[in-house]
């Protein structure tokens, strides 16, 4: 309800314009299904953190062959993990993915 309330552009008649705005998404919805497998719609958006790049298969590691654009500078907050912590991300990296169970 937050959402359509947000779309409300006629104060007047509120219920309407909320009827009016949730009409418009279902149909907009509906339709993007009809569009060209190219175009990018809401339903067909690309996942937030996919820049398109490609892999390499150079032998790396799955956990490193993710895709992905980095973050904007600003908005990156420095964090040092404690001996703890570090030991316990360490330990769950080597423990969980198959393809390091032969340098354990």
């Amino acid at each position: 309800m937050f959402n359509l309330n947000k779309k409300v552009k006629n104060k007047a008649h509120v219920e309407a314009s909320i009827c009016v705005a949730y009409i418009v998404e279902e149909i907009s919805i509906f339709i993007s299904y009809y569009f060209e497998p190219h175009l990018r719609t809401r339903i067909k958006r690309v996942p937030r953190h996919d820049d398109g790049g490609e892999l390499s298969s150079s032998g790396n590691l799955s956990i490193f062959s993710n895709l992905g654009r980095p973050t904007p500078k600003n908005t990156v907050r420095e964090r040092h993990l404690s001996e703890i912590e570090f030991r316990q991300a360490h330990n769950y990296v080597l423990f969980k993915y198959d393809e390091l169970r032969t340098f354990i």
